[in-house]
């Protein structure tokens, strides 16, 4: 079978989740003995044109960086691409997938959904940017939002990038016939594929809530890829006190500055050890630095991918302190992999965690409770290996590649 995977990044410049799931994943079909290809847009003259990398075939426009241009100029580019379109079509007319799935299209374009002609299209919704201009509907102030287009909407984005409030309650107006045209369009661009994924439940009762029919909206759990955790030592080095540990993006969705003002509440022996790429969201993390009293708080900075499963592997808890409802955790169902319990928000897929099984929940922005939660498992150690004994894993990518092929036929055969 001819694959092709649509991505708006790929690894290793870019180590998110989608990005490490849909390189993974094409790896994953071509060892299967598929014939796969990668469209990604690039602003790297040097990464430009058609390669071949670990049987998969990438074909890489040039595209100058859209999120430097002036701002509006950006905000149109994060969902429309005529030069991206144009190239899009010739690679479909020269390449003839016989089936496309679409990871992410921000930065690309979403109406590459419509020149596919009656290729077969899967789109898996990895967050929720067909609905929300912020792609996690949370508002800057942090509350949750239900991802109804309102007026509002141009008023999150302008403070989501970095607008003052005040300015962004002015500029909000003029913004907001753009914002319902660019949630309309990208809105039916997801209504026009031929089957709809979510990585989990959570996020499907999200798009449910959101309007999207049901028949062509299915579920299906993120694979973990294990080549990515190599490296793990067991037993864990004996030591008097709990390591805690954070491993993802440093921005303020993610809840990080939370975990910080809990952590400060515990005794100083203990540590919290952060990972993560610090040049992403500089201001965010200076204000976490200057946060930071306890004397066990450690940034240790990006990890190498193949250094994930050793980094986790050495902690006793990992903590997943987002406040935006996650569609999936990566990194949540890596630390279990290898045996590591998961603290997480009781919010979105995290809600996957069992609480008091295999690790523990709290309430999302919460310090005070988390922070008594971590003194619960300081003051009573077994408790580590107890919840470590009850981990449930996951799917492997390999095993979801499976399902994938079968979904991916079954369209084909709708088609002849």
């Amino acid at each position: 079978m001819r694959i092709a995977l649509v991505v708006h990044q790929l690894p290793p410049e870019h180590l998110g989740g989608v990005e490490v799931y849909a390189w993974t994943l094409a790896q994953c079909l071509a060892e299967m003995g598929h014939q796969v290809a990668i469209f990604c847009p690039t602003a790297r003259l040097d990464e430009a044109g058609e390669s071949t990398a670990d049987k998969v075939t990438l074909v890489r426009p040039y595209r100058p960086d859209p999120r430097s241009r002036w701002p509006l100029a950006r905000f149109v580019n994060a969902f429309r691409s005529r030069s991206i379109e144009r190239c899009y079509a010739a690679f479909v007319r020269s390449w003839q997938p016989d089936v496309v799935h679409l990871q992410h299209l921000q930065w690309v374009s979403a109406r590459l959904v419509r020149l596919h002609g009656r290729t077969p299209t899967v789109l898996t919704l990895h967050d929720y940017w067909h609905i929300c201009a912020n792609s996690q509907l949370l508002r800057p102030g942090g509350q949750l939002c239900p991802g109804q287009a309102s007026a509002a909407c141009a008023r999150c984005l302008l403070e989501g990038s970095g607008v003052s409030p005040r300015v962004a309650a002015l500029a909000s107006w003029p913004l907001a016939p753009l914002l319902t045209w660019r949630n309309r369009f990208v809105r039916r661009s997801a209504l026009d594929v031929d089957q709809l994924l979510t990585p989990s439940p959570q996020a499907r009762e999200v798009f449910l809530a959101a309007g999207f029919e049901a028949a062509r909206l299915r579920s299906f759990d993120n694979g973990l890829d294990p080549s990515r955790l190599t490296g793990v030592t067991r037993p864990r080095p004996a030591r008097s006190h709990t390591v805690f540990g954070y491993l993802g993006a440093l921005s303020w969705q993610k809840g990080l500055h939370v975990l910080v003002k809990a952590f400060d509440g515990l005794p100083a022996q203990h540590e919290l050890r952060i990972y993560g790429p610090q040049e992403a969201f500089p201001p965010f993390v200076q204000r976490l630095r200057a946060q930071s009293r306890h004397p066990g708080i450690r940034m240790l900075g990006a990890v190498a991918p193949g250094s994930v499963g050793e980094v986790l592997a050495e902690l006793d808890y990992l903590v997943v302190p987002s406040l935006w409802a996650e569609t999936f955790g990566m990194v949540a169902q890596e630390a279990q992999h290898v045996g590591v319990p998961v603290i997480a928000s009781r919010i979105g897929a995290l809600q996957r965690i069992r609480d008091g099984v295999d690790g523990h929940l709290f309430e999302p922005g919460d310090a005070e409770g988390l922070c008594r939660l971590m003194q619960h498992l300081v003051d009573h150690p077994a408790e580590r290996d107890r919840l470590a004994a009850g981990i449930r894993l996951g799917p492997t990518i390999a095993a979801q590649a499976q399902h994938l092929v079968k979904l991916y036929h079954d369209l084909i055969r709708r088609t002849l």
